[in-house]
């Protein structure tokens, strides 16, 4: 295709987009919120929409307007996070999903690029399911691919930390103060029985009591790591990663290799 972006497409153009690219669409959507003193709020969305953006143009697909805000209510006990609500995120996707699904993207995928909007996109993915008929993947963007850390990384590396920096002095180095950059380690004792929703860090994934947690009840810099150690190389190869895993999935789509019990 000649364009993959949506919003810069007549509908005549959308119209055979829709048989070139089988259906699938990509619908980006990310958060706007603190990642610390040295990152700008806008890094979830801007590291989802590239990773969009690169998959959609390797896999022939068509890439939709980001969705700016989410879930980012666990961070507004900082300035500058903006939060919608579960429900409103959900009704507000849900609306633009159903559009695509009408004019014959019948296998949209919804690229997810903040934990805090997992549980309630994971909701409407099945609502969807069980309404109209149609699976809507749920892609988390930041589990697609990753790359070894180096060895000195801390344990608790997550929100704001070594990869997210990365990521940022790679696509937006402008906005990145490097001089506000410094390590930033939890200050709590959840036990191993403690996890957090939504998750700042994989130290806090998989425990079986979930705490609900503000950002400022766990580190007072607003992020978890040391963003010292990111860089602009490991960035490139962070978002590269995650785009050619992105479209690799899509290409499977394409060439019917997914596939589950009933299937038509």
């Amino acid at each position: 295709m000649k364009k993959v972006q949506y919003e810069k497409m007549t509908w005549k153009e959308i119209q055979a987009a829709i048989v070139e690219s089988q259906g699938i669409a990509i619908l980006p959507v990310g958060a706007v919120e603190e990642h610390g003193p040295h990152n700008p709020v806008g890094t979830d969305s801007i590291e989802t929409y590239e990773i969009g953006l690169r998959a959609a143009q390797q896999a022939d697909t068509v890439i939709l307007p980001l969705v700016w805000f989410g879930n980012s209510r666990s961070l507004l006990d900082f300035p500058g996070s903006i939060a919608i609500h579960p429900d409103i995120l959900k009704s507000y996707v849900r609306e633009v999903l159903l559009s695509l699904i009408r004019q014959g993207f019948n296998r949209p995928l919804l690229l997810d690029g903040h934990s805090g909007n997992y549980g309630a996109l994971d909701i409407l993915v099945e609502d969807i399911m069980c309404d109209v008929g149609l699976k809507v993947l749920h892609v988390r963007a930041w589990e697609l691919a990753s790359i070894p850390k180096p060895p000195d990384t801390p344990q608790y590396d997550g929100h704001g930390g070594l990869s997210e920096t990365s990521a940022m002095l790679y696509l937006m180095p402008d906005c990145v103060d490097q001089e506000s950059m410094q390590d930033s380690s939890p200050e709590v004792d959840l036990t191993n029985f403690g996890s957090v929703f939504p998750t700042p860090s994989s130290l806090y994934a998989k425990g079986a009591v979930v705490f609900p947690m503000m950002m400022g009840e766990l580190v007072e810099a607003g992020h978890l790591g040391d963003p010292r150690l990111a860089s602009s190389e490991r960035g490139k190869a962070l978002i590269d990663a995650k785009a050619n895993a992105l479209a690799q999935f899509i290409d499977l789509l394409k060439k019917d290799s997914v596939y589950w019990r009933g299937k038509k």
